[in-house]
């Protein structure tokens, strides 16, 4: 495997200096620029695997990167840096994860040496276990499939009322996550990975309800799939020859893809509401909704971004805005669905504020079929924290 290879922003040359040891040391290759308008040509040339970057430059600062580059980063690890409080780079990282970028740390200033070291290592890790995986997947269609389940609670009762399935390729080094695979997957790729998926996930369903537990099922819909008028109609012929009643599907959009496409999706989601099927829209808080724009397309779930969850514990920050996802969710009369729920303090946290269902490991990690089935089984369909 060649070098990795990593671009250094900063208008400080010091700081370009001692980042660029430490990382060479490390084994990576190294670019810097101290000027920021110089990074797009940079990315073609020197084609990096991670770039480091500071928030606050002359001229342009990292947000306004994180925007303007927002394809081209993609694919690519970004850490960002500041001297600024955590909030700002916590908002920055949040702003790029907004933009489909990847970025795996946010890195305060002054830069400590150990905690630099401790970056570098994990971008090195992330890179090659992806590299490792992907050379094993073959391109195209991916066709073996499995699909694994997290369970939701309603947080009241602790009562289980549904999964979320989450789409895996089986792989020699274990089961793979969809951005080590859906990338190779061209348009006709996708539309069949997506039939695959309903098909297994409305056969699992009816599996689970002939064994005693009718849950409802969550499936995760791209906006691609959701122009496809021929949806609606194909999910309830699926349904049907399952013997299984369309409440039982439920299927999520993010809250991003969805408001940039309103007009495209609107058409397919009215119509998979009126055949009744459930609507969700996923990682609420990162997108672009208006009041307006949630009140015209028909859900009846939000699913509130886990960057929120995950912190709450720590941030109050994070507390206010997941208190404030609530009550938006509950005016509009939609179910409340806390996402990346890890410990029994942010559970209690959002039982308090009345968030209606939870997902996440501290109630059970994503589950294949079986696994699944003896977990219900065990625990009689009910989560106790």
């Amino acid at each position: 495997m060649s070098k990795p290879r990593l671009l250094i922003v900063d208008d400080e040359p010091d700081i370009c200096e001692l980042i660029a040891d430490v990382a060479e040391a490390r084994g990576f290759e190294t670019k810097r620029i101290t000027d920021p308008t110089l990074v797009e040509a940079a990315l073609q040339e020197f084609s990096p695997d991670a770039l480091m970057m500071d928030l606050m430059m002359p001229g342009i600062d990292g947000v306004e990167l994180l925007r303007n580059l927002g394809e081209a980063l993609k694919g690519r690890a970004v850490v960002l840096m500041s001297g600024h409080d955590s909030r700002v780079l916590n908002s920055a990282k949040r702003l790029g994860s907004a933009h489909g970028i990847n970025v795996i740390a946010a890195q305060e200033k002054p830069l400590e040496i150990e905690a630099l070291r401790a970056t570098l290592d994990k971008l090195l890790q992330a890179r090659e276990t992806r590299a490792e995986k992907q050379a094993a997947v073959p391109d195209g269609q991916g066709q073996d499939i499995v699909l694994c389940y997290q369970p939701i609670a309603e947080m009241e009762s602790g009562r289980i009322k549904g999964l979320e399935a989450l789409v895996r390729m089986r792989h020699a080094q274990g089961l793979l996550t969809p951005d080590m695979f859906l990338s190779k997957l061209d348009e006709t790729g996708m539309k069949s990975l997506t039939q695959r998926v309903m098909q297994i996930a409305v056969g699992d369903a009816a599996a689970l309800q002939a064994s005693g537990f009718p849950l409802a099922v969550s499936i995760n819909m791209t906006v691609g799939t959701l122009i496809d008028l021929a949806v609606p109609d194909q999910l309830e012929q699926l349904c049907r020859a399952n013997n299984l009643a369309p409440e039982k599907i439920n299927i999520e959009v993010t809250e991003g893809e969805a408001m940039r496409e309103v007009r495209k999706v609107m058409d397919v989601l009215t119509r998979l509401r009126l055949r009744g099927f459930g609507l969700a829209i996923d990682d609420f808080g990162t997108g672009y909704s208006s009041l307006r724009e949630l009140q015209r397309l028909p859900f009846g779930v939000m699913k509130m971004d886990k960057s929120f969850v995950l912190d709450m514990a720590e941030n109050r920050d994070s507390q206010t805005i997941a208190h404030t996802v609530i009550d938006l969710g509950h005016n509009l009369s939609l179910k409340v669905v806390a996402e990346g729920i890890e410990s029994l303090r942010v559970w209690n946290l959002l039982k308090e504020r009345k968030c209606d269902l939870a997902q996440g490991y501290f109630i059970a990690k994503p589950l294949p079929l079986p696994e699944l089935m003896a977990w219900l089984t065990a625990n009689k369909g009910v989560f106790t924290p």
